[in-house]
């Protein structure tokens, strides 16, 4: 699937961001195009989105092999591994995905542009849209802004991503690799009103320790 022209890296509008978006697209209009091995890997692909993007850990998790793990991310001239953030193995990849959901980093939107399925290989490119509590920026990124202690504050990211999703023989899934073009920067970031974070961050927050 391609969409026919390159999209142009700026924020989503908040009123189209939709964390749903990428596995509802993938089920209604790619997924049911294929057969066989390709299905499967995309049916899994599905599973996969579908729970990273409503914060379930369980389920998120049992689309993963236990074998095997190979996670990084590329762009910034290192071995992709992010100073041991990026998973090599089932157990580190439990701690990474509770770390997305307990910092609340799961709800996003992926702009989609290209969408290509293999054999063992998934691969997305398009714009990541990523909802982030103002408290991570200077964790996650280094960057300081004047309203990172207040717990109301949200950033949304947009960065232009490519990511291949890689599977076993068994369908499951092994690893995910993505490639930017660098680190973002303060400019990668807008601020977005309350109103217009989706209600699962908010849910999520409160569930993992916010006000009651």
């Amino acid at each position: 699937m391609y969409i026919g022209h390159t999209l142009p890296e700026r924020p989503i509008s908040f009123d189209e961001f939709d964390p749903d978006y990428l596995a509802n697209y993938v089920r209604e209009n790619i997924l049911p195009t294929l057969e066989g091995r390709r299905r499967q890997v995309c049916q899994n692909f599905v599973d996969h989105a579908t729970h990273e993007c409503k914060g379930d850990l369980a389920g998120l998790l049992a689309t993963c092999s236990q074998d095997k793990q190979d996670y990084r991310r590329w762009g910034t001239g290192d071995d992709g591994l992010m100073d041991g953030i990026q998973p090599q193995s089932y157990d580190e990849l439990e701690v990474f995905y509770g770390n997305l959901m307990s910092f609340t980093l799961f709800v996003i939107h992926l702009e989609l542009e290209k969408f290509i399925v293999g054999e063992d290989t998934l691969c997305i490119e398009g714009n990541v849209h990523q909802m982030y509590p103002a408290a991570m920026l200077p964790v996650a990124f280094g960057l300081d802004v004047d309203d990172a202690d207040d717990e109301d504050a949200v950033y949304m990211l947009t960065i232009r991503m490519a990511l291949f999703f890689i599977f076993g023989k068994d369908g499951m899934g092994i690893g995910e690799q993505s490639y930017t073009n660098g680190d973002p920067t303060i400019e990668s970031f807008v601020k977005v009103p309350k109103d217009k974070v989706p209600q699962r961050f908010w849910d999520n927050i409160k569930k993992f320790g916010g006000d009651e």
